[in-house]
């Protein structure tokens, strides 16, 4: 990554350069949103929830008039249908129970998090690359997170989803800060 950043601020646009204070703005506000999120994940997991269901009840809707205006078989019709149909479900779900949701949906993570992380231990045991014991050690945090989400649900999924988001609009934050800083280097 060190690298990447190497590359980018080298070529980095002159205009870039002139307006790095634009980026610790963007980057400020995210690192607060995130700490606000930390600070309350409940209401920010209850938000997020909310928003990916208003997102999906448009998804559906959007698919809808996709399947009445371009498709020209029955059977993509008919797909398309059905399709916008379960959109519209789970975004419904999704927007009036988002207590139950946010549950489900930390549950879905939890197991995602222990097959990844079982899955990056497996790989990095098995593969014969420079670096296992980082790949080893990713998969051990990713298990080890999946677990601790399993052994406190239901009562994680009342908050996990929105210190997830707080944690990386946090990091996110930071990373774009830490680049608007390194172009005002840069300008001088």
């Amino acid at each position: 990554m060190s690298r990447q950043l190497e590359i980018f601020v080298k070529e980095a646009p002159g205009a870039l350069n002139l307006h790095w204070g634009w980026l610790v703005a963007l980057g400020g506000v995210l690192a607060f949103l995130g700490i606000l999120a930390i600070w309350r994940a409940r209401a920010a997991t209850l938000i997020y929830v909310g928003f990916l269901g208003a997102v999906l009840l448009v998804g559906s809707v959007a698919v809808l008039v996709f399947a009445f205006t371009l498709t020209g078989y029955w059977a993509d019709f008919f797909i398309h249908v059905l399709w916008a149909f379960l959109l519209a479900v789970i975004g419904f779900v999704l927007l009036t129970r988002p207590t139950l949701s946010a549950e489900a949906i930390t549950l879905a993570i939890s197991f995602y998090l222990i097959t990844a992380g079982v899955l990056y231990i497996g790989y990095a045991l098995m593969s014969h690359i420079q670096g296992e014991w980082y790949y080893a050690f990713e998969g051990l945090v990713s298990a080890f997170l999946g677990v601790l989400l399993l052994v406190g649900w239901p009562i994680t999924g009342f908050f996990a989803i929105g210190l997830f988001i707080g944690i990386d609009l946090l990091m996110k934050g930071a990373a774009i800060v830490a680049l608007g800083l390194r172009l005002r280097g840069l300008a001088q």
